[in-house]
């Protein structure tokens, strides 16, 4: 029962502290009034709200007689305080006494506490400097610490230039080439950051320099002798390195190919200085056209499909080179109308000097020796025939006159030969051929089928044998 009665004077307490809102504080007080005692004196305003809802719900009797029931209570409350201060007198003297010790004592911490501040003022100065000399050791112990995390990664950075060159001497060329993307990569990263680190920057150096080494290792490549899967990997590679274009790449294909034909070209223009061996170079001249230049003309066209670009000029410079060189020693000097022959050839593709010719010629090349040339000219004309350098109809005409200026100067000999012999003759017949004679003449008179006398008998005079007793007859049929 007590329980319900305590819970009907909560909800009636509850009911006027919560209907007496701030309107009516704000009439009583103001707004500024209020304000300044929620600052102040907030216990005031707290039992103001909780004092204008009993006065509202008061009845016009109860307020009359409010005065006195406050003044009742007022000195209610003031017997009470005193009762309790004469009750307590004694409690309250030494609690007097302990406050004023506890003053003394809080004095004199204060005080103790102002020497101690005293005393580590210039520790405290000392220990800010230190903070400030050693920021920059923080920064550095933390960068020592994040390099010795990255240790294994760093070592594997500062070794990429070593590895690069290892592998570069030992033709490893695909590794190479994935070690230069990778350190690209790595470097456009750092590029894009903007961070300035100078280890990267010297690695970048040091890159460049084993990018440029790589392409000159695969440009020496090209000036040995290798085959057309070898020259298809190191056209690879360097399209790979994407340092240069179509354009170069063909170009330099040609050049470095021709620098390795160049290396041949020296050594023929070393036999052919030499007075015996002029035979020799003109036939090595002419298998360089048909093995080497030939290969270099279809590694080309392999390469670099539809695009003869600077292959014809290369090659017509080749087949002008082996022209000039039989022009020098195949053509003979007497015929009319050679000396313009070489000049013009000599301005078109570099005509040996005189004193070149001057050797070239007093070196005397028999039949023989002209028909092996004449074959391997052939035979480099048939092969580079199907990379369009068909040359062949160009240096007929030299052997042409070669052999003629050849069977002139036999003709001669023979002439002159017969005229000496023909001084000192006695015109008596020989009878040596006697016998020889009445043979062929009966050979001639009677021939069978398919006998020797039968087919010289075709093309002999019947009295042919007869005129070779005669011995500057004989000799000049000899010649």
């Amino acid at each position: 029962m007590a329980a319900v009665s305590d819970l009907e004077l909560f909800e009636r307490a509850y009911r006027l502290r919560s209907s007496a809102d701030d309107g009516l504080l704000r009439q009583v007080f103001g707004n500024e009034g209020l304000e300044d005692l929620a600052k102040s004196r907030p216990g005031l305003l707290e039992t103001a709200r909780t004092y204008f809802p009993h006065l509202t719900s008061s009845t016009y009797e109860r307020l009359c007689r409010e005065p006195d029931a406050l003044q009742l209570e007022k000195d209610r409350c003031e017997r009470e305080m005193e009762q309790l201060a004469v009750q307590n007198y004694g409690a309250f003297i030494g609690s007097a006494k302990v406050t004023q010790a506890v003053r003394q004592e809080v004095v004199d911490v204060q005080r103790e506490l102002d020497e101690v501040v005293d005393m580590l003022s210039p520790i405290q100065d000392e220990i800010c400097k230190f903070q400030d000399s050693s920021a920059h050791l923080v920064t550095r112990r933390a960068s020592l610490r994040n390099l010795l995390q990255q240790h294994g990664g760093l070592l594997e950075l500062l070794e990429l230039p070593q590895l690069l060159d290892a592998c570069i001497r030992n033709q490893m060329y695909e590794e190479s080439l994935e070690l230069l993307t990778y350190c690209s990569n790595m470097l456009q990263v750092h590029e894009a950051r903007g961070e300035d680190i100078p280890i990267l920057s010297k690695l970048k150096d040091q890159v460049a320099v084993q990018r440029a080494n790589l392409q000159n290792s695969l440009i020496a490549q090209l000036m040995t002798d290798i085959h057309l899967p070898a020259c298809v990997k190191v056209i690879g590679f360097l399209r790979r390195i994407q340092r240069y274009s179509e354009e170069d790449l063909r170009s330099m294909f040609i050049q470095h190919r021709g620098s390795f034909l160049d290396k041949h070209k020296q050594q023929v223009e070393l036999l052919r200085a030499s007075r015996g061996s002029v035979v020799t170079a003109l036939k090595n001249a002419a298998d360089l056209l048909r093995t080497h230049v030939y290969d270099i003309g279809t590694q080309y066209q392999a390469l670099f499909q539809q695009d003869e670009g600077p292959l014809v000029p290369w090659m017509n410079e080749q087949i002008a080179w082996l022209t000039t060189l039989l022009q020098a020693h195949v053509l003979p000097e007497r015929i009319p109308g050679a000396q313009s022959a070489m000049h013009q050839s000599g301005q078109a593709a570099g005509s040996p000097s005189s004193a070149i010719r001057g050797a070239a010629a007093g070196v005397r090349i028999d039949a023989a020796s002209l028909m092996m040339i004449l074959r391997q000219c052939m035979q480099a004309s048939t092969a580079l025939k199907r990379l369009g350098g068909h040359f062949f109809p160009a240096v007929a005409g030299v052997f042409d006159q070669r052999m003629e200026h050849h069977v002139c100067e036999m003709l001669d000999v023979a002439l002159l030969t017969f005229h000496a012999e023909l001084g000192r003759y006695d015109w008596v017949p020989s009878t040596a051929l006697t016998s020889g004679a009445t043979a062929a003449a009966a050979a001639v008179g009677s021939p069978a089928a398919g006998s020797p006398g039968a087919a010289a008998a075709g093309w002999l005079h019947p009295q042919a044998l007869d005129l070779t007793r005669h011995r500057p007859l004989a000799v000049l049929t000899n010649d």
